[in-house]
């Protein structure tokens, strides 16, 4: 069951006569176009924010991915790295990881 949401929405005079009259060009009331364009904004909004989240992930992801190159890449660690990467040195070919 879907539930709506009552809202009270206060414009300039300017903005009411502007409303208005995009509202009748297309033969709609003021406030039908008024509740649409809020429901375009607030889902514009909501993606906004989506995308703002995933990107924060995806920022995350990266700072792990280079701590953890860093950590290879310490002296101290003993690993050897020709086994790590998966690119020869000079040629640029792929190497199939062992």
């Amino acid at each position: 069951m879907t539930q709506e949401v009552k809202l009270t929405v206060t414009l300039e005079a300017a903005l009411t006569a502007r409303l208005r009259a995009a509202a009748a060009e297309r033969g709609w009331s003021a406030e039908s176009l008024a509740a649409a364009c809020i429901a375009q904004h607030l889902e514009v909004a909501i993606r906004h924010r989506t995308l703002v989240e995933r990107l924060e992930q995806v920022d995350g992801a990266i700072l792990d991915m280079a701590q953890a190159v860093g950590e290879l890449g310490a002296p101290t660690a003993g690993i050897d790295l020709s086994k790590v990467c998966r690119l020869r040195k000079g040629d640029g070919v792929v190497d199939p990881v062992p």
